[in-house]
């Protein structure tokens, strides 16, 4: 062998050897999200995402049939960083004119503003997240008899 080629071949083992990604570690984590003490149903799009303060966040596909999601840190499936983390959920569809519309309050996608958190400690296949929409009132009879048909 070449003395080129065995400095190459010595040269790419050190350095697959010491370029090793050092990942935290994770425990699978899977639950269902509930909206006003029902499980979260839609038609559109919807992730949930927890982000832990100093560390890789996971993220995972929300079943828009019941809820149901499975957490992904580095590999379909394998979890989250145990710990307290900030959660964020968003869920949202396609309306008139190709518009998004959030179908759940937006103050769910900013981990700094979601007011969700979940410890995570050991695997757990029923993780429970609870969102509270804030849907408009609708309107009085006795306001809808000031206004039009519409009662706005």
């Amino acid at each position: 062998m070449s003395t080129f080629k065995l400095l190459t071949f010595v040269t790419s083992l050190l350095v697959s050897a010491g370029c090793g990604e050092s990942r935290s570690a994770v425990v699978k984590t899977s639950g269902q999200i509930f909206i006003d003490g029902e499980p979260l149903t839609f038609k559109g799009n919807g992730t949930i995402r927890v982000v832990p303060y100093d560390g890789d966040y996971a993220t995972g596909r929300i079943n828009p049939e019941d809820g149901t999601f499975t957490l992904t840190t580095f590999k379909e499936g394998d979890g989250v960083v145990p710990g307290s983390h900030p959660v964020c959920v968003v869920v949202n569809t396609f309306g008139p004119g190709g518009n998004v519309l959030n179908l759940v309050p937006e103050s769910y996608a900013d981990p700094t503003k979601t007011g969700l958190m979940v410890t995570i400690i050991e695997p757990t296949d029923s993780l429970r997240i609870e969102l509270q929409s804030k849907l408009p009132a609708a309107p009085s009879s006795a306001d809808s008899l000031k206004r039009d048909a519409s009662g706005f």
